[in-house]
């Protein structure tokens, strides 16, 4: 197979080298916790703020001692009472991003002391939130959205995540709703990532499945296809992009193992990909997605250019 000029190819190795040599990304997590009027509503147990604020809190616990991970803390409907008039700013980032193990005590410790209060205006939390996440270049950002009602404040949040997605600032959110009907995941489905959590029993269940889906990697074996449809083609360089961004997410030199299969790679599983294999001429491949979880394998058609 044809690759570009030596020079190039070099330049590429090297970059590929220092993209995939650092150290591992950090994962932040922004918790957007509802304390809008509504969570007084009965639910199962007790009322839905007092099952969120225990649940929540053993969840916090878990996390302090996890690795290349940061939380941070944005609450809305809890500063302004909800009559005579609902304030539809009413957002807050309450702890900013910090380390695990300093950051889950602090946003336990906040979660415990609030009292439900305003209106739910989603759509303008979710545009405030793009400031949270400070400039880091080796970063995976991460929204969880935890919430027992739907935006009331004629903010179109679909629209907010999909544009803050597009320019990067996050990953695709996840959405968890609390004593909802199920009915409203279609209207939160647009947004992100939806989970019904239906009784306060699958509520941590809920957490740590949406924990698990935000912070794991996810492996993946790119197939570079001979006119015989065999995967013997190796040796060139190629390039993930994020295919809202334009960014580039990795480069690795395509190679085969000691048994002539392709390389084993990880990659985020919350990310759209576009791959160039740098080939002459180039060869390109978009939109691809990769499930959470599994070994994944990408077919790209390279016979050798004669």
């Amino acid at each position: 197979m044809k690759l570009k000029n030596k020079y190039f190819l070099l330049l590429l190795i090297l970059t590929s080298s220092f993209v995939n040599l650092r150290s591992q990304p950090t994962n932040r997590i922004l918790f957007i916790f509802d304390d809008s009027y509504s969570m007084y509503a009965p639910w199962n147990s007790n009322i839905k703020i007092e099952v969120a604020k225990k649940i929540m809190g053993e969840f916090l616990d878990s996390l302090k001692s996890i690795p290349n991970l940061e939380l941070a803390l944005r609450c809305y409907g809890h500063q302004t009472f909800i009559k005579p008039t609902r304030n539809c700013k009413d957002t807050k980032l309450e702890v900013p991003f910090n380390v695990a193990s300093k950051s889950a005590p602090l946003i336990k410790q906040r979660i415990q002391k609030l009292e439900p209060l305003g209106t739910t205006p989603i759509a303008y939390s979710l545009g405030e939130s793009a400031a949270d996440f400070t400039p880091c270049s080796n970063c995976r950002n991460i929204i969880i959205l935890i919430t027992d009602g739907i935006e009331e404040c004629d903010g179109v949040p679909c629209e907010v995540s999909a544009a803050l997605q597009k320019k990067g600032i996050f990953l695709r959110p996840f959405v968890i709703g609390v004593g909802l009907d199920v009915k409203f995941a279609d209207v939160f489905g647009c947004m992100g990532k939806f989970y019904d959590v239906s009784n306060e029993a699958n509520f941590k269940d809920v957490l740590n499945l949406v924990l698990t889906e935000a912070i794991s990697q996810t492996t993946v074996q790119v197939d570079l296809l001979d006119i015989l449809k065999k995967p013997t083609e190796t040796d060139v360089n190629m390039t993930f992009y994020d295919s809202n961004t334009k960014q580039i997410k990795y480069n690795y030199l395509h190679t085969l193992n000691h048994r002539g299969n392709p390389d084993t790679l990880v990659l985020s599983p919350n990310i759209t990909y576009d791959l160039m294999v740098h080939t002459i001429p180039p060869i390109e491949k978009k939109n691809i997605t990769i499930q959470q979880g599994k070994h994944n394998v990408i077919p790209v058609d390279a016979p050798k250019v004669i």
